[in-house]
């Protein structure tokens, strides 16, 4: 954890520089008293997020433990014939369905734990979760692989094996780290992994994955592939991110140059849909829409293009919420023999002032 202060007195009050790494931030104080507050607080927020960033987000998994004793194919087959039943007692049906495909009843004992564990069943009833997946298996839909991922990565076990599986591991790797022993356990899970890795939502968090381990370590970008459907905020906040906290100095002065006032320290996002709030403490002060262009060294055309588009959406919005300004962020891979980052950054005020830079990362 490498941090350096300088504080400067203005005239009455204080300037605090605070850099970390490639990190700089600016902060006003008018006391001494604020100076060492500032400090304090600064010293104990970085020792908490040094190098366990990603460890502390929210988990987003609420279901534990796993135990699957039923090839995965038959279980979305039981899925599918308890979903075209289910106006009838959901039990009385598995049971016929074990009758009719000369399976014993005592399978229920591995079929309703296996279903609990991905919060497929709850209380002797189907969820909303086993409806959507039935009906999906049901009409051979494309959209199966989708389906599973949302519901697979709310078992905490499941999670954190797609998230190995995300950042490079084996499949190998990842079973001997579930504990699994059981060859049928270990070949039925392995099964549902990979029906997992044809999602987009897995192909998204593999690319996000690689796109963070980029800006941590640098060198050239691996697997450059062109957007994934539905994956484009997900970049454009992990974007955001990294230049709040490692480009903060720059991202202070384009907001005002706008006159806009942001205390990057207290700011979060929160996303809805294909744009993402910005919040300083709880309130809403700006917003933030973006998308990925993949394309060669003359970038500057098709980023036009793309900012051309965003800025009466991202102005819209910005009105339409009475937020203070709007940011565009689009990150664009150039193609090359070592592919790299840069992202284009627009800001923008409600008087209809705007701000540009190209930022090379990292």
């Amino acid at each position: 954890m490498d941090l350096s202060f300088r504080v400067i007195q203005d005239g009455n009050e204080y300037q605090v520089i605070i850099e970390n790494g490639k990190s700089t931030n600016i902060i006003k104080a008018k006391t001494i008293d604020e100076v060492i507050n500032i400090l304090s607080e600064e010293v104990r927020r970085a020792a908490i997020t040094h190098d366990t960033a990603e460890a502390l987000e929210p988990s987003g998994c609420v279901l534990r433990g796993w135990y699957i004793r039923i090839p995965i194919t038959r279980l979305l087959d039981i899925l599918a014939y308890l979903v075209k039943n289910e106006h009838e007692d959901p039990m009385r049906k598995l049971m016929e369905y074990l009758d009719t495909h000369g399976l014993s009843r005592s399978n229920y004992r591995v079929i309703i734990p296996t279903l609990s564990a991905l919060g497929l069943w709850r209380q002797g009833s189907l969820t909303e979760e086993a409806r959507e997946l039935g009906k999906a298996v049901i009409e051979g839909s494309n959209e199966l692989p989708n389906i599973l991922y949302r519901i697979v990565i709310r078992n905490c076990m499941l999670r954190e094996a797609i998230e190995r599986l995300a950042d490079g591991a084996s499949m190998d790797e990842v079973i001997k780290a579930l504990g699994l022993t059981r060859r049928d356990e270990i070949n039925y899970t392995s099964n549902l992994l990979e029906l997992v890795m044809n999602s987009e939502g897995f192909k998204c968090l593999r690319y996000i994955r690689n796109i963070r381990n980029y800006l941590r370590n640098g060198n050239c970008l691996s697997d450059v592939v062109e957007p994934i459907r539905g994956c484009a905020m997900d970049l454009v906040l992990t974007v955001f991110n990294y230049l709040v906290s490692n480009r903060g100095f720059h991202m202070v002065g384009l907001l005002n140059d706008v006159d806009v006032t942001v205390n990057l320290n207290s700011i979060s996002t929160q996303a809805i849909g294909d744009y993402a709030l910005i919040l300083q403490g709880n309130k809403p002060v700006g917003v933030l829409v973006g998308d990925l262009i993949v394309t060669g060294s003359n970038y500057a055309p098709r980023a036009r293009e793309v900012v051309d588009r965003l800025e009466p959406v991202s102005t819209k919005l910005m009105k339409s919420n009475n937020l203070t300004f709007s940011m565009i962020v689009v990150p664009m891979i150039i193609k090359g023999e070592c592919p790299r980052l840069k992202v284009y950054v627009m800001v923008g005020n409600k008087v209809g002032d705007w701000v540009a830079r190209v930022f090379d990362i990292p």
